[in-house]
């Protein structure tokens, strides 16, 4: 009995303290300055609040903004959210916005600079074009910028480098033009960055060295040159590289062998420098390794069935050479094995891992 009364109790004090948290929130407001924003903001991008979820013209930190939604949710887009908790819970600020996949048009507008408290802006996947204009750099609360899958062009600005807190980047699938900044080195908090197809060419920047606790790391299908940076390999937290469809020099650097945590592994359309595949000989937990026309001479390790975390292997257009590993084809988790173009020697097993089904 006096169990059961202690749990009544407990629940009460809970339930009280989240109405009188509710009605802290409840009362705070947005501040004015970022109200008249996102108004200007969403005008120029012809994009209104999803009806019943939250409000633009009212009061836009409310209802889905600040009850807990995870601003990925699917079901609310465009959305916003806010953190009332400033000013004694008096005042609101919006953290985060998406626009994302809907189509939109428009430019990376000015006003988006009042919103001083930005963490999180996500606006890939619509028709934004023009620059993406310097002033992104005083976004300083930023820790996650995407405006992948867009039009944007002219150079990456040197000021992106300011924006010290950001951890993930992505501007991916544009026109953009240039070289990489060298000052994007200063984003010593990135983990993640995703520049496939953005237009950019020349050399990765020494400066990227500094990059340290980068886990994905995405460059296919731009125009990058020179060689492969040997200091990847001091990225030891990396999981995640892909290097294809560039104009990127080898050998693949041998300090890759220190990327122990590497899951996944892609390094296509190697001009010049030779590699064997003895830099992979620590990547026990690879799940992904493609090096289709690498350049990659010598013969696969015969310890390759050790890998047993590996789902596809991609040796194609290579030219190693010798006996296949029979480990090779009894693989526990190897669904795809393209070992096309190369000079391998010996006959295929009668027996074969019932779930490799490409070969």
């Amino acid at each position: 009995m006096k169990m059961k009364l202690m749990m009544r109790i407990l629940l009460l004090c809970f339930l009280s303290c989240l109405c009188f948290q509710l009605s802290f929130v409840q009362n705070a407001t947005t501040d004015p300055s970022e109200v008249r924003a996102l108004n200007l903001i969403f005008e120029q991008w012809d994009t209104q609040a999803m009806s019943g979820l939250w409000n633009i013209s009212g009061e836009p930190c409310s209802g889905s903004a600040i009850d807990g939604t995870d601003i990925d949710s699917p079901n609310i887009n465009p959305a916003i959210v806010c953190n009332c908790s400033f000013d004694n819970n008096a005042t609101c600020h919006i953290t985060k916005l998406k626009v994302q996949a809907l189509y939109k048009r428009g430019v990376f507008h000015e006003e988006l600079l009042a919103l001083r408290y930005l963490a999180v802006l996500k606006i890939d996947k619509n028709y934004f074009k023009g620059s993406l204009p310097a002033f992104v750099g005083n976004m300083s609360a930023l820790i996650e910028l995407q405006i992948g899958h867009n039009s944007f062009s002219g150079p990456i600005p040197k000021e992106l480098g300011n924006l010290k807190e950001l951890s993930i980047l992505g501007f991916g699938s544009n026109n953009f033009s240039g070289t990489l900044p060298p000052e994007l080195g200063n984003l010593v908090k990135l983990q993640q960055i995703y520049m496939d197809s953005c237009g950019v060419s020349g050399e990765i920047p020494s400066t990227f060295a500094k990059l340290t606790s980068m886990q994905i790391f995405w460059t296919s299908d731009s125009l990058f040159s020179g060689k492969i940076p040997d200091f990847i390999g001091n990225w030891t937290q990396l999981i995640s590289l892909r290097f294809q469809g560039n104009s990127l020099e080898g050998p693949i650097p041998t300090s890759f062998s220190q990327l122990t945590s590497l899951k996944s592994l892609h390094i296509n359309d190697i001009y010049d420098g030779s590699s064997s595949l003895d830099f992979i000989k620590n990547m026990k937990n690879l799940t992904e390794l493609k090096l289709r026309n690498a350049l990659i001479t010598g013969t696969i390790p015969s310890d390759i069935g050790e890998y047993q975390s590996l789902q596809i292997l991609d040796l194609s257009f290579n030219n190693l050479t010798g006996q296949l590993p029979s480990s090779l084809f009894t693989m526990s988790s190897l669904t795809s094995l393209f070992l096309g173009n190369n000079s391998l020697s010996g006959p295929l097993p009668s027996q074969k891992s019932d779930r490799l089904q490409t070969m």
